[in-house]
C-alpha cells in the first residue's frame, strides 16, 4: 500500500510540475511578445526623434558638399569619358599610319587585352566607369544615336556590339601587318 501511495505521490508531483513548466512557458511567451512590441515601439519613437532633429538642424556641410559631390562625379566621369575618346582615337591613328610591325604588335596586344576584359566583365571597362560617374556612356550615346537612325543590331546588349567593334578592329590590324610582312618578303625576294 504505501508503494501505490508513493507512485501515486510521485505521479501527482509529476503533473503538478509539468503544469507548473506549462504555465511558466506561457508567462513566457507573453512576456517576450511584450517585450518585442515594447522595443519596436521605442526604436520607432527614437527613429521619429532623430529625423526631426535632423530636420531641424541643417547641417552645411551637407548641404554644400552634395553639389560639390555631384560635380566631382560629372568631372570623374568626363575624365573617363575623354580617356576613352583618346585611346579608340590613338588605335586608329597608329592603325592607318604606322607601317612599323612593331608598333601593331603593340597595338594588337592591348587590343587583345581590351577584348579579354569586355569577354571577362560583359561590358568596356571605361565604359563601365563612365556610367559610374558620368550616369551615361559614349556607346550608348552612339547606340541611341544609331537607333534614331533606324540602325540596329539584332541583339540590343552593347556587349556584342563592342566584342564586334575589337573584333573588326583586331582583324584589321592582323591584315595590316600580314600585308607589311608580305610586302617586305617580296621585295626581298627578287625574281
Amino acid at each position: 500500500m504505501k508503494l501505490d501511495n508513493n507512485n501515486e505521490n510521485e505521479n501527482k508531483e509529476i503533473l503538478e510540475n509539468d503544469k507548473l513548466r506549462e504555465k511558466k512557458q506561457g508567462e513566457n511567451k507573453d512576456l517576450e511578445k511584450d517585450t518585442d512590441t515594447y522595443t519596436n515601439k521605442e526604436d520607432e519613437k527614437l527613429n521619429n526623434k532623430l529625423q526631426k532633429k535632423l530636420k531641424e538642424y541643417k547641417n552645411i556641410v551637407r548641404d554644400w558638399g552634395q553639389p560639390i559631390g555631384n560635380l566631382l562625379k560629372k568631372t570623374i566621369g568626363f575624365y573617363y569619358g575623354i580617356i576613352h575618346i583618346i585611346f579608340v582615337f590613338l588605335c586608329g591613328i597608329i592603325l592607318f599610319f604606322s607601317n612599323d610591325v612593331f608598333f601593331l604588335c603593340v597595338l594588337l596586344f592591348i587590343i587583345s587585352l581590351d577584348s579579354f576584359a569586355i569577354i571577362v566583365l560583359h561590358d568596356c571597362p571605361l565604359t563601365q566607369l563612365e556610367e559610374k560617374y558620368f550616369s551615361i556612356s559614349g556607346k550608348r550615346t552612339v547606340k541611341e544615336f544609331l537607333h534614331r537612325l533606324g540602325i540596329m543590331h539584332k541583339c540590343d546588349h552593347l556587349y556584342e556590339s563592342q566584342l564586334e567593334f575589337i573584333i573588326n578592329m583586331w582583324i584589321a590590324v592582323v591584315f595590316k601587318i600580314l600585308i607589311i610582312i608580305a610586302y617586305k618578303m617580296s621585295k626581298t625576294v627578287k625574281m
